[in-house]
């Protein structure tokens, strides 16, 4: 009995002893002369790797766990301060620093700058303890605030444990987060994962790749010249100035200051260059970094901070917003360097995962346990007076005349008045039964989808689509029907879609009839609202049209990986047949004959089709997007299989992107190439022809020729390549416009080479119907010219050249995001 009272005493006084050693401290650390803070003074913990920040009032609070310790502050260009700290401080733990006197003299430069020699020694230093450095794991705090041109509109923070792996890179896991009344915690991105370490070789900021100062080879980027020697424990500090030596790259420019014995980076104070700057609605845009560094008494330099601050000014002609000021301030420190970490964290791509055990605690995180950076007084009145009222739609609510045709929330109520609710709201003592067959009827319109479109077979052609999905969303059904004003028939169809397995939709069957107008040749690039608008003004139909109607089946299989793609098979019996009938009345009244639409060979067509797709087949066209997309596709008919054809034929459409030039900025110089190529084997019908794209009047999306118009050039064969190259507004800063980027401008070469071939039957027909020839290439067209655009081709202006027949044509083109 007396050991286990001895042990119950121990063990007793050992958790008391911790409980009572845990404890906050904190203070001021200001100027012994002047009394001014100092903020973002680094404080450590002597002999550990925890540490904290002084706020900008100079005000630092951190946790002690064991007692007696020793604080350490340090401040560039002031002597260190230490303190020993018991537990028993009745008030704070304040500390004056006294500034530090260099003896160095006066800095003579002859030949190379000191600050190159320096620098080479920081980077070979670097690379030799970054070689060893393989993981680490520390306690992360993260503030970020928003500002207008006023005052602080938004607090959020958040308190995590951070992790980094030199091969798998970081990964954060949020322990607690808080936020002003204003904001909900969904919406709080609080963290240190995207945190910027400018020891890093290269660093990714707002959409740049960015060299760092101590890469490998920055020597190459960077002028370094050394400005000031100063001291600090006695040991010297370089002041070295950061320079870019290439004006079109994204590079930084500031100072850094090196540790002289250690060769090692104490700070840095960066900011980007002006090639770091984004086209309208982007009217400003400027951030600067400062960040610190501490080897804890260790042999591996780690980042103890980063303050961030960033100005954002957004508008257009008629609607301005007010400037977005927003700043960071995040601090790591409690490393744990060289440990293994979970497999689980690499298990997902995403760099944040949530605690969920202590996400929801609020404020207690951060009162009793975590060393957080102290609010400063403007912050703290932020906390107190930043209500669930003041949105942040409120505190940026821009300015101008358009802001007359924006629906803005009711500023005392907050509710939006919807047009259809009439008196502005509604009671809870309404009809059950009226408002579920409200809602049921609410959702049938939903699912409906009326289409239109006009041309000089169809004339008005109206249509109006019902799809469902049903049983977990397992099972689709759509039906259709439109009526055609021009030849007098009616179009009509349905699908059924089935994905059988359980807990995946990668694979689906589906089968369905349709009798319907179709075109005689596809085109990737003009979707039919298009076509509809150029037959409207009076100019030619591009495409040619048959009557089909019959049945299909099919299966897609969509492989694990996305970027694998998907796998399609399909059969088909269809019977088609010619459309006599074309009209050419326009609604400008320009009395443009169309002309024929042209024969189809009529009969029954029963095929197989396999095709491999990969990427996305939406955004090939749209010009203002990166597009990678592959397709390859075969179609076999027979008459075994009961078709009035024997043929097989073969397809290819690729689109890549290759970014060649300044790489490292936000838009590089970038390469589209697209291939398109098609032949067969047997009897091919005229339905089965291919075309290659032209320009539908002055409009040429990338993929097709420039200088050719209206109707495409036709094919049973044909192969085409197009390129082109964006030079953005490098070609315009190069002349010497160093502001170019922010116009949005760029410089566009393109070129392309075509051909088609027809059957000598499909030829001989033509003429005979209709006195003359099919429109193919006649040999090989090729093109080559300029484009003005802006940064997202979202509208640029064409200079083409023919080269086979020479000549110039001109156009405009807008991206197609329809």
């Amino acid at each position: 009995m007396y050991k286990f009272g001895v042990a119950t005493l121990l063990f007793s006084s050992i958790i008391f002893s911790q409980a009572f050693g845990q404890q906050k401290i904190s203070g001021n650390i200001v100027d012994a002369t002047t009394g001014e803070p100092l903020p973002s003074a680094h404080v450590i913990i002597k002999g550990t790797y925890k540490g904290t920040i002084s706020n900008v009032d100079g005000e630092y609070s951190i946790v002690v766990e064991e007692f007696p310790a020793t604080l350490v502050v340090r401040f560039l260009g002031y002597e260190s301060s230490e303190k020993k700290v018991t537990g028993n401080e009745d008030g704070p733990v304040d500390f004056l620093l006294k500034t530090s006197v260099s003896e160095m003299g006066e800095i003579t430069v002859t030949g190379e700058d000191p600050a190159i020699s320096i620098m080479k020694e920081v980077i070979r230093r670097k690379q030799e303890w970054r070689a060893k450095l393989f993981t680490y794991e520390a306690e992360a705090y993260t503030r970020q605030q928003l500002k207008n041109d006023t005052a602080i509109v938004s607090i959020s923070e958040s308190v995590s444990q951070a992790f980094w792996d030199h091969k798998k890179g970081h990964r954060e896991v949020l322990k607690s987060r808080r936020q002003t009344a204003n904001m909900d915690q969904a919406d709080n991105f609080a963290g240190v994962s995207y945190m910027p370490n400018f020891y890093d070789d290269n660093l990714e900021l707002a959409g740049f790749d960015m060299v760092g100062v101590t890469h490998p080879d920055a020597l190459k980027y960077y002028d370094y010249k050394l400005k000031e020697i100063r001291s600090m424990d006695e040991q010297a500090v370089y002041e070295i100035e950061v320079l870019p030596k290439r004006k079109l790259q994204p590079l930084f420019e500031g100072t850094i200051f090196v540790l002289g014995e250690e060769y090692a980076l104490l700070s840095v104070d960066l900011k980007p260059n002006a090639v770091v700057a984004f086209p309208p609605p982007v009217q400003d845009f400027n951030l600067t970094y400062s960040q610190q560094f501490s080897n804890f008494g260790g042999e591996f330099w780690l980042p103890v901070d980063v303050r961030i601050n960033g100005l954002v000014k957004v508008g257009i002609i008629g609607l301005r917003f007010p400037p977005i000021g927003f700043k960071q301030v995040s601090k790591l420190n409690d490393y744990k360097v060289n440990v293994d970490l979970p497999d689980s964290l690499y298990r997902k791509a995403t760099l944040f995962s949530v605690d969920s055990t202590t996400i929801n605690t609020g404020d207690s995180l951060f009162v009793e346990t975590i060393d957080i950076v102290p609010l400063s007084e403007k912050e703290e009145m932020a906390y107190e007076t930043l209500d669930s009222t003041a949105t942040l739609e409120k505190a940026f609510k821009p300015k101008g005349f358009f802001t007359r045709f924006i629906d803005w929330e009711d500023d005392e109520s907050g509710v939006t008045v919807s047009a259809g609710s009439e008196g502005g709201s509604s009671s809870g003592s309404g009809n059950a039964s009226g408002s579920s067959k409200n809602s049921s009827l609410m959702k049938f319109v939903r699912d409906l989808n009326p289409k239109a479109r006009y041309n000089r077979v169809d004339a008005f052609y109206g249509e109006l689509r019902y799809k469902r999905r049903y049983l977990d969303r397992r099972f689709s059904s759509a039906v259709f029907g439109g009526y055609s004003a021009g030849y007098k028939k009616w179009s009509y169809g349905g699908q059924l879609g089935w994905w059988p397995l359980k807990n995946t939709r990668r694979f689906a069957v589906y089968g369905g009839y349709k009798a319907e107008t179709a075109n005689r040749y596809n085109s990737d690039l003009y979707p039919t609202l298009l076509n509809t608008a150029v037959v409207s003004l009076g100019y030619a139909d591009y495409y040619d049209y048959y009557r089909k109607e019959g049945m299909y089946l099919g299966a897609n299989y969509r492989f694990r990986r996305y970027s694998a793609g998907t796998l399609k098979f399909k059969y088909k019996y269809e019977d088609h047949s010619s459309i006599d009938y074309k009209m050419s009345y326009d609604l400008m009244g320009r009395d443009y004959i169309q002309r024929f639409n042209s024969y189809a060979d009529e009969g029954q067509l029963s095929s197989i089709e396999l095709e491999y797709e990969r990427g996305d087949a939406n955004y090939k066209a749209m010009g203002a997007v990166e597009t990678n997309y592959l397709m390859l596709s075969a179609e076999h008919s027979a008459k075994a299989i009961g078709s009035d054809w024997n043929f097989s034929r073969f397809k290819i459409d690729w689109y890549k992107r290759f970014n060649t030039f300044y790489k490292r900025r936000f838009m590089p110089n970038a390469l589209d190439i697209r291939l398109n190529a098609g032949t067969y084997l047997g009897d091919l019908p005229v339905q089965e022809n291919e075309v290659l794209d032209v320009a539908l009047g002055s409009f040429t999306p990338f993929g097709a020729f420039k200088a050719k118009r209206f109707i495409p050039y036709e094919g049973a064969s044909y192969v085409a390549l197009n390129a082109e190259h964006n030079f953005r507004s490098v070609p315009l800063e190069l002349l010497g416009w160093r502001d170019a980027t922010k116009t949005g401008l760029s410089i566009i070469a393109f070129g392309g080479v075509g051909k088609t071939w027809i059957k000598d039957a499909q030829g001989t027909k033509y003429e005979f119907l209709y006195g003359g020839s099919p429109t193919t290439t006649n040999g090989w067209h090729a093109e080559a010219g300029l484009s003005l655009s802006n940064i997202f081709n979202i509208v640029r202006a064409d200079v083409a050249y023919r080269i086979d027949e020479p000549g110039f044509y001109f156009g405009l083109s807008i991206a197609r995001f329809f």
